[in-house]
């Protein structure tokens, strides 16, 4: 069957990638065109830019689609709800993979927060010298926030120029900026963390996948505080028959409801 996949991350092209080898026809649509490349590279047939509802409604209405399947960040609530909206209107099946979250242990080093505004007050109570690792979306909000204005803000944000070009836009200077791909292992995190200095590390629960368990690894080893922004809540309950762990499990569940 031909299926659309949302997927701008590893896991989404992993996911894409085993449909595939299952005889499915699969078209990944990611955000930047940089993430389109790294699914071609797989063999897969990709497209990319930002849709509108309007947009992705034509885009499923000429692409004579099965289904929609979303395997964006955990993070990425607009493009979720909009998929879903989306496809209610169309009668199109939507579909929902989401990446394991990490089982962390309590640890006093371990802080988490609900949202943003939390997020900061917690670090900027824990150490003056901050790293965001949060990516560049949410730029505009962590700058303008009251709590942060007397610490040093670090930011580690994809290489590209348009991501570079927001950064400077907000007023971040050339050595506040770590333009870099991940995931990065715990021994990379630990190098830069010691180089800059750094005394707290702002995070998202972003999963195995996302590179989180080294930020937690190379934090505990360095006995630096570490915020994690909490997962928005899971709408996995929307779609009790797709809960799998692993995508061997998905793809199984996806094929029988379809």
């Amino acid at each position: 069957m031909r299926l659309l996949v949302l997927a701008g991350t590893e896991d989404g092209r992993q996911l894409a990638e085993a449909l595939k080898l299952r005889g499915h026809e699969v078209l990944v649509s990611t955000l930047t065109a940089y993430g389109a490349d790294l699914a071609s590279e797989q063999g897969l047939q990709a497209r990319s830019g930002a849709m509108d509802a309007q947009s992705l409604e034509d885009l499923l209405k000429s692409g004579s689609f099965a289904a929609l399947v979303d395997a964006t960040h955990p993070y990425a609530l607009r493009v979720k709800e909009m998929a879903k909206t989306v496809c209610e209107e169309l009668s199109l099946p939507y579909l929902r993979w989401e990446r394991s979250s990490l089982d962390l242990e309590v640890h006093p080093l371990i802080h988490w927060a609900e949202d943003i505004p939390t997020a900061a007050q917690i670090a900027a109570k824990l150490g003056q010298r901050i790293l965001l690792t949060t990516g560049s979306n949410a730029l505009p909000e962590w700058v303008s926030l009251p709590t942060l204005r007397n610490t040093y803000l670090y930011i580690r944000v994809l290489p590209t120029s348009q991501v570079l070009a927001r950064c400077e836009s907000l007023g971040f200077k050339p050595n506040q900026i770590i333009a870099a791909q991940g995931p990065f292992s715990q021994e990379w995190d630990e190098a830069m963390f010691k180089q800059l200095g750094i005394e707290v590390v702002i995070a998202k629960e972003s999963g195995k996948v996302g590179g989180t368990l080294e930020k937690v690894q190379a934090c505990l080893s360095l006995h630096i505080p570490l915020v994690l922004l909490k997962r928005p809540p899971s709408e996995i309950q929307d779609n009790q028959s797709l809960q799998a762990r692993s995508i061997p499990q998905f793809i199984k569940h996806l094929e029988e409801i379809l």
